[in-house]
């Protein structure tokens, strides 16, 4: 061992007359350690979050979709469909027609809602979206049974086919399975007098619910089948827009260009756009971006609070060893090996520090996102406090002894802190906090992001490296001289 490394090694061990300089050395660690630990935390959450929106996004939107400017009706659809889909990288491509529409129940004279229609094919629809993977209830708008017994209750009323509700908004609208709402479709001419608007309506028999864990869809969203939604808008073989899924979704910008130029519209159907997913959602995830961001800035600003604390744990070791560095000086050590002395001294808080941090962020993710069933607090509080104060009693006995006991005490503080943090520590529901219908999940997600863990270490070391360099600079420039004045 070089003897800088040996010195250094003295100076970070517990001393009866330097215990208040290892006190401040155990707190720097600490320090260190919470930091790494909490950007860990904070930006695994971040990240589990965001990529939890974007998969539920992806997995009921379309990565492309495609329509004319004005949102107007075009035909020949599934001849451009055809086209779409021998583009390279496009999985599939469904028509749709998208509208806005209001709703009321049977017998009410009040409309209770406006409400977003999507006209589609089941079959084509869920090679895009996954619809029925989402539905509970049937998916037959045509022939369900619930249908056939609402015509045969409702005699003299026109049904016009079933609808698939979002669950929430069924729920706000207080509707089962069975019942039977209207739908205002549109305002024509009265055939009378042209001024007047008369409502057209159409009765819909709720056949099921759409439960996709999305609020934009299950909270707004109703299904029916595109030909009845033909039918209401006086759009035989028309749609007015094409929802297209694709291999990767990062690719949705570059095949956007592609697939208008597939489309093919004529100057006359009006000038084609594509809307990528990435534009639908742009305001959301360039929000997560910045808070990321924002978060990563002030998590380092506590890395480097806490580097502080190895600085001036340092500049009180120089001053407690002002004499040694004296010595050492007189005996020969130059002023690189003085500097060396303190750098390898803060060196070693700052990775420990790191490591523990790391060790500490990665277990907590790790046991945030594991769903094993705990202990009660309240057998974790009568089980663990115990033990860990006779732990302590332990190693204080330890603390007068030599040998081995040390690092047998260390590992039972490590396997009662574990034990502990394993019991505490456990998954968090956000539907018991109430925000399940903001963030569009049950549980709070968490992904780690091992490059940022290791980006997030590296910058750690060299924030408490550089905290190293003006104490070893002023140690090694003390002069032996003044250094041993006094003594």
């Amino acid at each position: 061992m070089k003897f800088e490394w040996f010195v250094a090694s003295r100076y970070l061990r517990s001393r009866r007359k330097q215990s208040f300089i290892s006190i401040i050395s155990i707190i720097s660690i600490g320090g260190v350690a919470l930091g790494v630990a909490t950007v860990i935390l904070v930006i695994a959450v971040l990240d589990g979050v965001e990529h939890g929106l974007r998969d539920r996004f992806l997995s009921n939107e379309a990565h492309v979709a495609l329509h004319i400017f004005d949102h107007s009706f075009f035909k020949g659809y599934q001849e451009r469909i055809e086209r779409i889909e021998a583009i390279d990288n496009v999985v599939a491509a469904s028509p749709v027609i998208f509208a806005q529409i209001g709703v009321f129940r049977e017998y009410s004279n009040t409309i209770q809602d406006v409400i977003y229609i999507k006209g589609i094919d089941p079959a084509q629809e869920d090679k895009v979206t996954g619809f029925s993977t989402y539905v509970t209830g049937s998916t037959d708008f045509q022939n369900s049974e619930l249908i056939e017994k609402a015509a045969l209750i409702k005699e003299g009323q026109t049904i016009t086919g079933g609808i698939i509700l979002g669950g929430r908004l069924a729920t706000r609208l207080g509707v089962m399975k069975g019942d039977v709402l209207r739908l205002l479709v549109k305002l024509v001419e009265s055939p009378i007098d042209p001024s007047l608007l008369i409502p057209d309506l159409a009765n819909f028999v709720v056949v099921g619910f759409y439960e996709s864990e999305m609020e934009a869809y299950d909270n707004s969203f109703g299904f029916i089948h595109i030909d009845t939604a033909q039918k209401l808008y006086n759009q035989e073989n028309h749609v007015n827009f094409i929802f297209v899924r694709l291999t990767d979704a990062e690719l949705a910008p570059q095949i956007a260009t592609k697939i208008r130029d597939a489309a093919d519209f004529s100057v006359l159907e009006g000038m084609p756009n594509t809307r990528t997913w990435m534009e639908a959602q742009a305001a959301l995830f360039s929000a997560l971006q910045l808070e990321k961001i924002a978060t990563v800035i002030i998590e380092a600003l506590i890395i480097l609070v806490a580097s502080f604390n190895i600085a001036s744990t340092l500049i009180m070791t120089v001053m407690e060893k002002t004499k040694d560095v004296g010595t050492l000086r007189t005996l020969g050590a130059s002023r690189g090996n003085i500097m060396k002395i303190f750098m390898i001294q803060g060196s070693v808080i700052g990775t420990f520090g790191t490591m523990l941090g790391t060790a500490l962020g990665l277990s907590i993710c790790w046991l945030l996102s594991n769903n094993a069933e705990r202990p009660s607090y309240w057998y974790v509080l009568a089980l663990i406090v115990p033990i860990l104060l006779q732990i302590f009693i332990a190693s204080q006995h330890a603390m007068r002894r030599r040998g081995g006991w040390k690092f047998a005490v260390a590992v039972l503080w490590l396997i009662g802190i574990s034990f502990a943090l394993y019991c505490a520590v456990r998954p968090i529901s956000l539907v018991d906090l109430g925000l399940s219908q903001i963030y569009q999940m049950h549980q709070l997600p968490i992904k780690i992001n091992w490059l940022f863990v290791i980006f997030i270490n590296l910058l750690s070391f060299a924030i408490c490296w550089l905290a190293t360099l003006y104490p070893a600079w002023q140690a090694a420039n003390l002069k032996p001289v003044e250094a041993l004045q006094h003594e």
